[in-house]
């Protein structure tokens, strides 16, 4: 399954629509925008809890990315970290399947 997620992520970024990075990903929330949110494992605990309660609000799903901002900044095709991820749209991804 983290195979599909790490390509359906590829996917979405090459093909759709997306907003890197925690204030960028709460921002989308909070307005709407974002169909579907991306966590690192390693996001500080107050902005996780944050982000995971304005998801809430908004019924948003999330994605736990069970590795780190590191490692799904490598997935993005970044050389730093990515600790969230927005999906405005997903493109040709597939991601909307791994809810």
């Amino acid at each position: 399954m983290k195979l599909e997620l790490e390509k359906a992520i590829s996917m979405a970024i090459s093909t759709g629509k997306v907003k890197l990075g925690y204030n960028a990903t709460l921002k989308s929330v909070l307005s709407g925008k974002a169909k579907v949110t991306i966590v690192s494992d390693n996001l500080p605990l107050d902005s996780k809890n944050s982000l995971l309660r304005n998801c809430e609000l908004s019924q948003i799903p999330i994605i736990q990315y069970e590795k780190s901002g590191f490692e799904l900044g490598a997935v993005c095709g970044r050389p730093h970290i990515v600790s969230t991820i927005a999906i405005l749209d997903p493109g040709n991804s597939k991601i909307m399947d791994q809810l």
